[in-house]
């Protein structure tokens, strides 16, 4: 039983609210503390201006490039701050990331108070008494968080917290910013804002997402803190006395809670970094947190892992029958994370000018792509058929009877499928009738090289990454050249409505030296461009995935197990492709540094010479904060070997019992970056 689950994305409509999870490592100089079901390992203690501190030790550093309301990403791998504009840095202080400014916000007033949310993907802060959101990786303005119905002008919304559901809890004001405040908390997939703690302020959500530590003056009006459960029920007072309490923030345990200590609210305070134990209520000075070296707005970094797997079979033949399995459930059966199979799509398994198209078919289908021979289906792909999708279903056979003879439909329809065969008079004009089949009012377009197997496959990902509402396809070029059909089918479309998106400089040239007589003199396209398999990889997944939370990795010498990776994870993430089976390719390394706030999960297919471990594990520790924080799953022919224990895969960092899907117009998991690339080109 495959016990780690994940969950599909509904793109362009909606975003999951990720726990990370994982299995627990002791960080040098940490407090080895059981964390419970949601793992986190306690590190340094992030203070503003990139003050670290060691809590065992009290021996400081410094990380560059930080500024003011810094905090970690759920795993530990980025901070966020403010310094002008919001941006975050690996824990070295490289590889900085600037977000663009907000849109649409009530004010331009500074940046303040930021957290992370769903799982690292997206970055929750407050502006001029406003609340707003944008993607970690920066590939889109941020905006407001709530709608205008539920944070009206006459609020002061400030101080978010995120909690692993998805939750938000904030500090609201009403009338003026210095009005008296309350915790209140929003549920982006009920649309609700709800209050959970009158007179109280500085919400922080504990690690599991149960409890809220927040501040309220006692009786002689000293800041104390307080927790209470996630309802507001059950508040207890954790410190007393003539001192002053402010920015509390959970340990990763949930054990500990940080805040900031004053002495005095005037000129003379002294001013420190404290911990309180939540059961014992005992305060600990964090050592090295002293006045002089300017502590303040502290939180203990979460040293969480992140996961990677293999999905391989004997050979790539059958690593498409592993990718499946690994996908899709058995007939009659459901297990955690996987899916009821609609349809299934068979190719050649020798032909990859007839198989590069259908992972986005797939995609659209809610099914699987299976390899077989020309002459008749392998007994593995009949079994896996037969395993996962139920009679009566439709299987399409992408190619002519010269790519899939008619052996293969009457044994399709023997098992008690519906065969569709899908074909053309050549390759080009099959990949017209394969996007055809997927809509007949297409948003977007992909055109790609007919050879180009790499980059179309990637393209493929990409126009299948919405499943069932997917709404559009990948056709090829010939070379340089559009061959009637396709340009045809490009002229039936209008290009004030479907994305025309070419992948590579033979499509991008092809689109812009044809001409179409349906067509405006001047329109809009959307080129995507690199010089190797692993730089058009990368390009399209910044194109069209905003801060992705897994991602699928192949080796470009075998096509093959790119396509088990683009019709396995084309609903999750996107497909990247490496040209070293030893190591990442220099961008795939880029990549994953820029990504590594939301990205916790990476699959590789195919076996160890393709993407050898060492490769992989580059990759895991490139995801996270270091090679000791990250997990590896085997996956062979699609299934965790029965010698596996059972706990080691009990969560992932991609999705589990906890992943709550909300509703945010506008706030998606595949969203063409469309601004970036928009290219206009007169006939």
């Amino acid at each position: 039983m495959r016990l780690f689950t994940r969950r599909r994305t509904a793109a362009l409509a909606t975003v999951a609210a990720l726990a990370a999870a994982g299995a627990l490592a002791t960080a040098p100089g940490a407090v080895a503390d059981d964390a419970g079901p949601w793992p986190g390992t306690e590190g340094k203690i992030l203070n503003d201006g990139g003050l670290l501190i060691d809590p065992v030790t009290g021996t400081t550093s410094t990380i560059p490039n930080v500024g003011s309301y810094a905090t970690w990403a759920p795993d530990g791998s980025r901070v966020v701050s403010v310094s002008g504009q919001i941006s975050s840095v690996l824990p070295n202080g490289t590889k900085k990331i600037t977000l663009p400014w907000a849109q649409g916000l009530r004010s331009s007033a500074p940046y303040e108070d930021l957290t992370f949310w769903n799982g690292g993907r997206f970055v929750v802060f407050a502006s001029g008494g406003q609340l707003a959101y944008g993607p970690s990786d920066a590939s889109w303005a941020p905006g407001p968080l709530l709608p205008a119905n539920l944070e009206p002008a006459t609020v002061c919304d400030a101080e978010p917290s995120v909690n692993v559901k998805g939750l938000v809890a904030f500090e609201r004001r009403a009338g003026s910013c210095d009005a008296d405040a309350g915790v209140y908390v929003y549920g982006a997939a009920a649309n609700t804002v709800q209050l959970a703690l009158a007179d109280a302020e500085q919400p922080a959500w504990s690690p599991d997402g149960t409890k809220l530590a927040f501040v309220r003056e006692d009786t002689d009006g000293n800041p104390q803190i307080f927790t209470a459960n996630a309802d507001g029920t059950d508040v207890k007072q954790l410190t007393t006395g003539p001192r002053r309490y402010a920015a509390p923030s959970w340990s990763p345990t949930g054990k500990r809670i940080l805040f900031d200590a004053h002495t005095s609210p005037n000129s003379d305070d002294v001013h420190t970094v404290e911990y309180v134990d939540t059961t014992t209520g005992e305060l600990t000075p964090v050592s090295g947190a002293t006045q002089s070296n300017s502590v303040g707005n502290p939180s203990w970094q979460p040293l969480r892992k992140n996961s990677t797997a293999r999905i391989w079979g004997a050979t790539p033949y059958l690593t498409a029958t592993a990718s499946s399995r690994w996908t899709w459930n058995t007939v009659g059966r459901t297990e955690p994370g996987l899916m009821d199979a609609k349809s299934a799509v068979l190719v050649n398994q020798d032909d990859p000018a007839y198989a590069v198209t259908a992972p986005a078919l797939a995609g659209r289908k809610e099914g699987p792509v299976l390899m077989t021979q020309k002459t008749g289906l392998s007994s593995t792909t009949k079994n896996e058929l037969k395993r996962m999708l139920k009679p009566g279903k439709p299987v399409y056979l992408v190619g002519s009877t010269s790519v899939l003879d008619n052996t293969v439909l009457s044994q399709v329809k023997a098992l008690g499928y519906v065969p569709v065969r899908l074909t053309g008079a050549d390759r080009y004009a099959t990949s017209v009738m394969v996007t055809r089949t997927i809509t007949s009012a297409p948003k977007y377009v992909f055109l790609a090289g007919g050879t180009e197997y790499r980059a179309a496959l990637s393209a493929a990902a990409a126009a299948g990454s919405d499943g069932a509402a997917s709404a559009g396809g990948v056709v090829l070029t010939n070379g340089n050249k559009l061959t009637a059909s396709v340009q045809s089918y490009l002229n039936s479309l209008n290009p004030d409505k479907t994305m025309i998106i070419t992948v590579g400089s033979a499509a991008k040239y092809a689109l812009t030296h044809s001409s179409f007589s349906h067509w405006p003199s001047t329109y809009s396209y959307y080129p995507i461009s690199g010089t190797t398999d692993p730089s058009i990889s990368v390009a399209i997944a910044l194109f069209w995935w905003s801060a992705p939370s897994q991602t699928g990795l192949a080796y470009s010498g075998s096509w093959r197990d790119g396509v088990s990776a683009a019709s396995a994870m084309n609903v999750f993430g996107p497909l990247l492709w490496t040209t070293s089976a030893a190591a990442p390719s220099a961008e795939l390394t880029s990549y994953f540094q820029r990504e590594t706030a939301s990205v916790h999960f990476t699959a590789a297919f195919g076996i160890n010479s393709s993407i050898s471990p060492a490769a992989l594990n580059t990759v895991g520790a490139t995801m996270g904060a270091g090679s000791a924080y990250v997990d590896y799953h085997p996956y062979f022919n699609g299934v965790i070997p029965p010698s596996t224990s059972a706990s080691a895969f009990a969560a992932r960092t991609d999705g589990d019992a906890s992943v709550t899907t909300v509703q945010r117009p506008g706030a998606v998991g595949a969203q063409p970056n469309a601004a970036s690339l928009k290219t206009l080109h007169r006939q």
